[in-house]
């Protein structure tokens, strides 16, 4: 039984509306006040939608960082297969930021640590937020209501690795993440500078700094 929270797919099949526009993108960026919205457990039916931030985010953030040759492949389609397969995974827990009129903005998913360190026993594995969304607090929203999951679980410290030259990363410096180290990946057949933040009490997330 998976525990709760947990998104649990059935079977391989998606919407035939993968590529079709879910955003009113002019109205959001226009619109620079806090959103309404809601963060929630992800279901199956939001993969499409999910895979569509995603795709639109690495595309916006990682353009010149990545080959563009990587970024302009990405499809959603195959994107929300590679997405519904990571939230079936054991442990892994999944959320969305969902606006009023239902569209998707954003996503986070964590679970157990891949490495299964003996201090910071939980790691974000993903958060995106659409670029005409970002700026708005719903990273941290989503953030938080990932971690407050893992609370549940008894697991009060967490880490996230994240590419050295993203320029979001600030984020997690913002929100108090101690840096606990850098190195090298390989990605994409490039290598890249990658550095992982750390909290040692999910409590220090949102305390002041």
């Amino acid at each position: 039984m998976a525990p709760p929270d947990v998104f649990t797919g059935d079977g391989d099949t998606l919407p035939k509306h993968l590529n079709q526009p879910y955003l009113d993108l002019d109205s959001i960026t226009q619109n620079r006040k806090a959103l309404p919205m809601q963060i929630r457990p992800a279901t199956a039916a939001d993969v499409p939608a999910m895979a569509r931030v995603y795709v639109d985010t690495w595309q916006a953030t990682y353009r010149g960082i990545l080959p563009d040759a990587y970024l302009d492949a990405m499809t959603v389609e195959e994107t929300a297969f590679a997405l519904k397969r990571e939230m079936q995974g054991a442990g892994v827990s999944t959320f969305v930021s969902e606006l009023e009129g239902g569209q998707l903005v954003g996503l986070s998913t964590g679970g157990i640590d891949r490495r299964r360190d003996r201090i910071y026993g939980a790691e974000i594995f993903s958060l995106y937020v659409h670029p005409a969304c970002q700026r708005r607090g719903i990273g941290l929203k989503l953030v938080t209501r990932l971690v407050e999951h893992m609370n549940r679980w008894g697991i009060f410290a967490f880490k996230v690795q994240v590419l050295e030259a993203n320029p979001y990363r600030r984020f997690y410096e913002k929100h108090n993440g101690v840096l606990l180290a850098c190195g090298r990946i390989r990605f994409a057949d490039t290598d890249l500078a990658a550095c992982t933040y750390g909290w040692i009490d999910t409590d220090l997330l949102g305390a002041p700094f």
